[in-house]
């Protein structure tokens, strides 16, 4: 069951569509809510340190105090509309360091909730989830910036490759595949099979023990198309409100990489994706 969950607010002004979105999910599903915001802290390497006055590193603080604040406010408003008492954690560091403690943090939650990093604004959403995704050892939800729909979890697409990390998003996320009334397991047909990979037909067979029935289909993208332009098209066609797949990628000296179909669904995303490593 999933009871304790952790969001990352957004930190400054505007909407924070994962904060809306982690306070429907926990009111729906009965659960803790922790939201965690972070004072961000200007990473001056020592050989520039004299470059910056002290008080402008103390305005840039003062100001990155303010932006956490907004969101803590904008996240109580929420919690307190939905009848929770949501709980508040503050996060001091760098982009990178505040990341690395809320990997670390999200450990014992059963769900973290992230915003969708925005190309066009500066922020630290795509460290933060990388960060949760892969040193947590937790899944976790990222929701698109355009969402304005509360949680649900009524029609679920799964994006079945076989490999370890899509199993285990499947596991992961069986608490909310209690809630669905489709769960529909699509297989993208690339021409590329990975070795030991599981058939989407076991797949359905596994959670047809479990009580809940699958329909399994199996797509071809189209000329010009590639997995992602697939799933999304899928998305749209069948009203899904989730997306549950693994999440891909790998660890260079710490700095962990997403893969490409899994940054290419991160970056076009239109609904909530749950992701598990």
């Amino acid at each position: 069951m999933i009871k304790d969950i952790l969001v990352s607010l957004r930190v400054g002004e505007g909407v924070d569509t994962a904060a809306d979105y982690a306070v429907s999910a926990a009111a729906e599903l009965g659960a803790h809510l922790t939201g965690v915001a972070v004072t961000y802290e200007i990473d001056v390497p020592p050989v520039y340190t004299e470059a910056f006055s002290t008080d402008f590193l103390e305005a840039q603080r003062a100001e990155s105090q303010r932006l956490a604040q907004i969101a803590i406010d904008h996240f109580g408003e929420a919690a307190r509309s939905m009848g929770l008492s949501g709980e508040v954690r503050k996060v001091d560091g760098t982009p990178g360091g505040a990341a690395e403690q809320i990997g670390v943090m999200a450990r014992l939650y059963d769900l973290a909730i992230v915003n969708q990093s925005d190309a066009d604004r500066m922020g630290a959403e795509e460290v933060i989830t990388e960060a949760v995704l892969f040193d947590s050892g937790r899944p976790v939800i990222i929701v698109p910036r355009s969402q304005s729909k509360p949680f649900s979890a009524k029609r679920v697409l799964v994006a079945w490759d076989g490999g370890r990390a899509a199993a285990r998003a499947v596991s992961e996320a069986r608490p909310l595949l209690v809630h669905a009334d489709l769960v529909e397991a699509v297989v993208v047909e690339t021409g590329k099979k990975k070795a030991n990979a599981l058939p989407g037909a076991d797949l359905a067979r596994h959670l047809a023990r479990h009580e809940k029935t699958v329909e399994l289909r199996s797509l071809v993208p189209a000329s010009g198309e590639n997995v992602v332009d697939v799933l999304l098209k899928e998305v749209a066609a069948r009203d899904i409100d989730m997306v549950i797949m693994g999440g891909y990628g790998h660890s260079r000296l710490r700095e962990f990489v997403l893969g490409g179909v899994t940054r290419d669904v991160l970056d076009r995303m239109t609904v909530p994706v749950f992701l598990a490593h």
